[in-house]
């Protein structure tokens, strides 16, 4: 067994280890994962980057109905992704992993489908979160390429890490980010399943998503104090509360921004959260995109849930600057709340612009990232009638259609969500009179570009 010889990257890649170990993450080194060095390997080749028999073992966990041969099939389609190139590859297995999968079972002289999921978001401590550091992969021509850290859960590499010397700090970030890229090319079999790219040297850290350019790795920012938001760990108590994930005293130092990305993108729940309900393909360009929130999309987004889900106040102003992203903290905002059926009984959504051409590019955004079934009102009669049987629907309008003076209202569900763009154009006069008549105990959030006054409660800036 060789020692690999010390480099100042290590500089960043141990306490990174360490920090996922606090985290509750399992570690085995690299080396104990490769075939080339180890006798008996769970891998029986550097091709192999699915650790197939934890994720078989995780499947019959979490799916005790499948067979032996069930499980087998499902095991088959994560290690042989069918696609037309890499990202198509993972846009299909994204869809697998959060949508899960439906198999032919056969039981005896009968066969029905079954429903089987590779994760479960819903209780992250029924999964296994494994960490390994300098994880060799054969790629499509020598040499073979060693990722610093991979990070699996059940099996599935879904995230990994670069780390970069802390010494140069500049140079470092940007060579983490451009190996990442490169490393899509050379070894793709490993990123036919990645949701997040990692690239730090410890005072820098930035993410990104398979086929995202270098300017498209952002940072993740936390509140002075370290706070970090996250949704409660229990699914049936759904509340925002502020969990402490880093603590000076822990560390011995104050956090550095490495710390911080690695504690909010990577604790189990938010990780989990981001993979399920804040990663879209948008095709609004005409070309496949991936993309995944920014940290300000998070944390509005989930407090949009958390105060629809509220029995009192249910309401809320989104201030976003220009060109930050609000479009698509609508979609991650509406993917989550879809996800809440329990809470809010088949919520139906509203999202009302003020112009025409921001009611179709609203509703082009949700259409691209593969929102389900998204409708455009195209009179206040088509709108006020799906309003009042609209059950689980996604309805874009504009706020004049609101033309029409309403008596009484269309519906009195809570189970409504509306989400206004340039609230501090659409939220005034009679519009928005007769919206507040029509929808009277929807939960209402406000969307604007004009920092709010002091009186007005915001939920992100």
């Amino acid at each position: 067994m060789t020692t690999p010889p010390f480099n100042e990257d290590t500089l960043s890649e141990k306490p990174a280890i360490e920090q996922l170990k606090r985290m509750g993450y399992l570690y085995i080194p690299g080396e104990k994962l490769d075939p080339q060095e180890m006798e008996d390997c769970e891998r029986a080749g550097r091709r192999e980057v699915v650790l197939a028999g934890r994720l078989k073992k995780k499947l019959a966990e979490l799916n005790p109905e499948a067979t032996e041969e069930t499980l087998d099939k499902a095991v088959r389609l994560v290690t042989n992704i069918q696609g037309t190139g890499l990202l198509d590859e993972n846009r299909t297995f994204h869809r697998q992993l959060v949508s899960s999968i439906s198999i032919d079972q056969d039981e005896g002289a009968k066969r029905r489908k079954i429903t089987v999921q590779f994760i479960d978001c819903d209780h992250p401590e029924r999964n296994e979160f494994l960490v390994v550091n300098q994880f060799w992969v054969k790629g499509l021509k020598p040499p073979d390429r060693r990722p610093d850290i991979v990070v699996f859960i059940n099996g599935i590499p879904l995230a990994v890490i670069e780390c970069k010397s802390p010494v140069n700090r500049q140079a470092g970030i940007a060579k983490a980010v451009k190996d990442l890229i490169f490393y899509q090319d050379a070894i793709p079999s490993l990123f036919r399943t990645n949701q997040i790219l990692i690239g730090v040297n410890f005072f820098e850290a930035r993410y990104g998503v398979v086929g995202a350019a270098p300017e498209d790795f952002h940072e993740w920012r936390a509140p002075a104090d370290v706070t970090l938001p996250m949704m409660s760990e229990h699914p049936a108590v759904q509340e925002m509360r502020t969990l402490r994930l880093l603590k000076e005293g822990e560390l011995g130092r104050a956090p550095a921004a490495q710390d911080v990305l690695i504690a909010s993108l990577l604790n189990k729940q938010n990780l989990l959260d981001i993979i399920r309900n804040f990663i879209v393909f948008d095709t609004s360009q005409g070309r496949t995109k991936k993309k995944v929130c920014r940290y300000q999309q998070f944390t509005a987004a989930q407090k949009i849930v958390q105060r629809a889900l509220e029995p009192r106040e249910r309401k809320g102003i989104i201030w976003h600057w220009q060109g930050s992203g609000k479009s698509l903290t609508m979609v991650f905002a509406a993917l989550k709340l879809k996800r809440e059926e329990q809470q809010l009984k088949n919520p139906y959504l509203l999202v009302i612009t003020d112009r025409k051409q921001l009611d179709r590019q609203i509703a082009k955004t949700f259409e691209s990232c593969g929102f389900p079934n998204p409708q455009r009102a195209e009179s206040a009669r088509n709108l006020y009638g799906m309003l009042a049987g609209g059950v689980g629907q996604t309805i874009m309008t504009t706020v004049q259609k609101f033309n029409v003076e309403i008596d009484k209202p269309l519906s009195e569900s809570a189970n409504v969500v509306v989400l206004t763009d340039e609230a501090h154009r659409t939220q005034y006069g009679a519009f928005a009179l007769n919206l507040r008549k029509a929808l009277p105990n929807a939960a209402i959030f406000a969307f604007t570009g004009k920092p709010p006054t002091p009186t007005k409660r915001r939920l992100t800036a």
